[in-house]
């Protein structure tokens, strides 16, 4: 009977191990993981470095279909003067095939005061009220006759017959040029190629160059795109009117006319595409290899998550995706132009998380992604980049670093990753010894004064634990710790509006040639540590 006993408490005890082991599996989620001891990151201050111009990598985009208000809401313009963009493109994305930039002696008003039931009427019909507003007289074999002795505000079209629109933006591009010179940030402009003329485009570089003759100060306008996305079905000019697609031979050839046309305007200027809708780089391996086409910088758009992506562990390793891109073009400039590698530009002109417009858009997400993105970028040899957008908004998310129907114009998660790397982080990018999980992301920099280390925790659930090794500092050296979580940025799951969304807490640091550092889940720790002469 004893060893009967035995036998059975020792099976119930077996039983009760599984047990124990099968509920830790079904609460592993809930595990907070202790990685002390086993990661490690080493900064050396000796390394080679690799300059970059900090603000012309903090850049954004700006569209005449922006509300002036918002552009001068002083709340907005005190938080953008915090970013320091050095360039702005404009008119706006898609918007660059559509628009007719000047509507001199076409346009006859910026505004068309019609009666609300008069307008519903004429919708209704299938008439465009607008037109009240326009010389439609102007209107020769598919084309407007804009007068460019002049300048009005430009105007959209809708098709490659050149129908007027019915919403032509609510502002133009000389109060955008005038918004970007304020700022002393420069203008990178979208020319028309998708609808335009060569003429269309020579015209612009001509009016911004010739605005001192005119007692004017010029605006400050080196770079020009040609086209937008005309690799993508969505864009207007896409399709031509044979009805083919818009493939890479069409593409350069209207390239080499523009550019040739804009240059005899102003030989000073540079001009660069293919402006490829993704990190697949369409039309641009072709666009390099013809040695007539006139390239001073190479231009493409990123938004490297999908639209079912939500874990950020997962999206943050899409970071790393530019630098294939980036490889690409280089490899191609090495093959097709040798002698001119060195001086052509990459730019990454529109980039975000993701195309959709949804939640991880604006919740912290997208903090800790686009920082790490901007670090990527850096390390891959990007000249120039410029997120995607200030204000854009979804009833879902929203790419915009602000709300446009908000009148506080409380930053958007995506502003404080901008913020982080243009207050706290340096000029020359620092090559960096570390083992940590693939969900971490690590970047170094310098400048004159300080060494600068970025950690990024993308785990929701986890702390992440590592050892810091200094071997470059004294006893003595004390340095400022920069913290970003959701203690400082939260945002309403309801309302998609931010409850907080606050500067990083930066404080003190004693530190040590041999460390630890902890990271909570989802957040950024920026350690800076003084040089010493």
């Amino acid at each position: 009977m004893t060893i009967m006993n035995n036998e059975i408490k020792k099976y119930l005890k077996t039983i009760l191990i599984l047990l124990i082991i099968l509920m830790s599996c079904n609460n592993s989620k809930n595990i907070k993981v202790n990685t002390s001891g086993n990661y490690s990151i080493t900064l050396d201050v000796n390394k080679p470095v690799t300059k970059f111009k900090k603000s012309m990598l903090l850049g954004t985009n700006a569209g005449v279909y922006y509300d002036e208000a918002n552009l001068l809401n002083l709340n907005f313009i005190n938080y953008l003067r915090q970013l320091n963009p050095g360039i702005i493109r404009i008119p706006g994305g898609s918007w660059s095939n559509e628009l007719y930039w000047n509507g001199n002696k076409v346009r006859l008003s910026k505004e068309s005061y019609i009666d609300s039931k008069i307008w519903k009427e004429k919708i209704k019909n299938g008439e465009n009220p607008i037109v009240v507003a326009f010389d439609t007289s102007r209107y020769k074999n598919g084309q407007w006759d804009v007068d460019y002795s002049g300048y009005s505000p430009g105007f959209c079209i809708r098709d490659t017959d050149h129908h007027l629109s019915d919403f032509h933006g609510l502002t133009d591009v000389l109060f955008l040029h005038k918004f970007i010179h304020s700022f002393n940030s420069q203008t990178m402009v979208t020319v028309n190629m998708g609808t335009g003329s060569p003429d269309m485009a020579a015209e612009w570089v001509k009016w911004v160059k010739n605005r001192s003759e005119y007692m004017l100060e010029p605006f400050d306008v080196k770079y020009w795109e040609m086209g937008n996305e005309l690799d993508g079905k969505w864009e207007l000019g896409h399709y031509l009117k044979d009805g083919k697609r818009m493939n890479a031979e069409e593409y350069i050839r209207r390239y080499k006319i523009f550019a040739k046309s804009m240059k005899n305007e102003d030989p000073t200027i540079k001009v660069g595409g293919s402006v490829a809708s993704s990190m697949k780089l369409a039309f641009i391996e072709e666009l390099i290899k013809d040695r007539e086409a006139p390239i001073d910088f190479i231009s493409f758009h990123a938004y490297p998550c999908s639209k079912e992506d939500r874990d950020l562990k997962d999206m943050i390793q899409k970071t790393s995706e530019i630098n294939i891109a980036v490889k690409k073009i280089n490899n191609w400039l090495e093959e097709y132009r040798p002698d001119e590698k060195e001086k052509i530009e990459i730019a990454v002109t529109e980039w975000n998380i993701k195309v959709k417009e949804d939640i991880t858009t604006i919740d912290i997400r997208n903090t800790l992604w686009s920082a790490a993105w901007i670090g990527e970028m850096i390390k891959a040899g990007v000249d120039i980049a410029l997120q995607w957008d200030m204000f854009s908004t979804k009833d879902e998310g929203g790419h915009g670093l602000f709300n446009w129907n908000e009148k506080e114009k409380i930053p958007r998660s995506q502003y404080w990753s901008l913020y982080l790397w243009n207050k706290f982080m340096g000029d020359s990018f620092i090559e960096t010894n570390f083992h940590v999980p693939s969900f971490v992301k690590v970047f170094a920099t310098k400048n004159d004064k300080f060494v600068s280390l970025m950690i990024i925790n993308g785990s929701e659930e986890n702390d992440f634990i590592s050892i810091l090794k200094l071997p470059f500092i004294n006893s003595k050296t004390k340095g400022e710790v920069i913290d970003f979580s959701r203690k400082q940025y939260l945002l309403d799951t309801n309302s998609l509006v931010p409850i907080r969304s606050e500067k990083p807490v930066i404080g003190k640091l004693k530190l040590n040639r041999e460390m630890k550092v902890l990271l909570k889940p989802y957040s950024i720790k920026i350690i800076r540590i003084p040089l010493y002469k």
